[in-house]
């Protein structure tokens, strides 16, 4: 745990939310709708609303600015109501679901279903996907890309800043009726008296659990854009805190500007691992390694690790750079100034003996290991020990001599 720490803390470093999108899972025939998602909207006062279909259940909801919110059933809807600090542009984070009217050749989702929240302010063009058994397909409506996934498929529609509305038709065959004089077909139930079925139950669990996670992610990238400590603290869990993650990316300075977020593959089970591509306004990119887990009624992040997007650095490469720190650490437990001299480049940024006093200050017995290897700017970076037994983190900025690498600069970061 503490070695992905140390990844993370050197390449933030070395260092916009993610795309307002709503994700629709939608099955017909039994009416099970789920919906998740984020929208941008612009309110004009401190208190806004949306509905949703009469039977929703809210599962997940955040504001940027949240202060309070409540949820009222009525005959043909459900209320969300809430209040934000201020009136100002707000992203909000939601997923919900239910049981609408079972359909078995034909259906509609439109207004007057409310199957997509239904503001009273106006909100930016967001991104829909509605995923559906192959059997259904959309009749009318405008759609911009199909993608096929097993026994369903996701349709993603075209953006419009008007409320979507799309017709659907069964594609599968009819049963035939039963031929007079036959046995007596069996009789079919309500839906409502049906057994559930184990497997689509099962699955339907997962894909909640998965959008749950995704909708933490959203909720991660705010609160590290926020630099909010108390959000952090509620996402990330309690072993992590004790490494010193929560504080740590409360503290992330200003001028590293805002970091995106996009997933790039989701796991078959959402227990396992995220991967996240991370994005800064400086126009770096990292890969993160995101693992979440249910604790007392809410997911928690429980493995973060992170490392730059970049190209793989070629063997002979790496094998320099450990040669170069094997004979920085062979002039540092000699005790020889006058080796070090030769480590140094003649373009060092900072004061050479200030450098040498500090590199003599560390703890040398024990190996050191390079942690991460950056190409552009070519930079190594380790976690070592001083004297004194504080852990500190260095990376060695790089540059070519006539043997080996020179040392052009070293930044510093307190671990402990």
């Amino acid at each position: 745990m503490k070695k992905s720490l140390i990844v993370l803390l050197s390449v933030l470093l070395l260092w916009g939310t993610a795309e307002a999108r709503i994700d629709v899972f939608y099955l017909p025939e039994s009416g099970f709708l789920r919906v998740s998602g984020e929208v941008v909207i612009e309110p004009e006062a401190a208190s806004v609303s949306f509905l949703i279909f009469p039977t929703a259940h809210l599962t997940e909801f955040w504001a940027d600015g949240l202060v309070e919110y409540s949820v009222q059933r009525y005959p043909h809807s459900t209320a969300v109501s809430f209040a934000v600090r201020e009136v100002q542009t707000q992203t909000v984070t939601f997923a919900y679901e239910g049981l609408v009217e079972a359909q078995l050749r034909e259906a509609v989702l439109g207004p007057d279903q409310l199957w997509l929240p239904q503001f009273t302010v106006p909100v930016q063009t967001s991104t829909v996907a509605l995923q559906l058994p192959e059997n259904w397909e959309v009749v009318a409506g405008d759609i911009q890309a199909v993608e096929k996934q097993g026994a369903f498929q996701t349709i993603q529609l075209e953006p419009s800043s008007l409320y979507p509305t799309v017709e659907l038709a069964n594609t599968a065959e009819a049963p035939e009726p039963a031929e007079a004089g036959t046995d007596e077909a069996e009789p079919i139930l309500p839906l409502e008296d049906q057994e559930p079925e184990p497997e689509r139950e099962e699955s339907a669990e997962l894909d909640e659990l998965g959008a749950r996670i995704q909708i933490q992610i959203n909720r991660f990238t705010r609160a590290l854009n926020n630099r909010s400590l108390a959000d952090l603290t509620e996402l990330i869990s309690a072993d992590l805190q004790q490494e010193g993650l929560a504080d740590y990316l409360a503290s992330l300075p200003q001028y590293f500007g805002r970091i995106s977020s996009a997933v790039l593959e989701v796991p078959a089970d959402p227990n396992g691992a995220y991967v996240v591509l991370f994005s800064t306004e400086r126009g770096t990119h990292y890969t993160a390694v995101m693992a979440w887990q249910e604790t007392a009624g809410s997911l928690q992040l429980h493995e973060f690790r992170l490392v730059p997007q970049e190209a793989e650095v070629p063997p002979e490469i790496a094998e320099s750079c450990a040669f170069f720190v094997r004979e920085l650490q062979t002039a540092l437990r000699a005790e020889n100034r006058s080796r070090l001299e030769t480590l140094l480049a003649p373009d060092l940024r900072q004061d050479p003996s200030e450098v040498m006093d500090f590199l003599f200050s560390l703890d040398s017995t024990g190996d050191w290991k390079i942690e991460q290897i950056t190409l552009e700017p070519f930079t190594v970076t380790i976690p070592v020990p001083t004297a004194q037994g504080a852990k500190l983190l260095l990376q060695l900025d790089l540059t070519p001599g006539q043997y080996n690498w020179l040392l052009r600069g070293v930044q510093v970061v307190p671990l402990s």
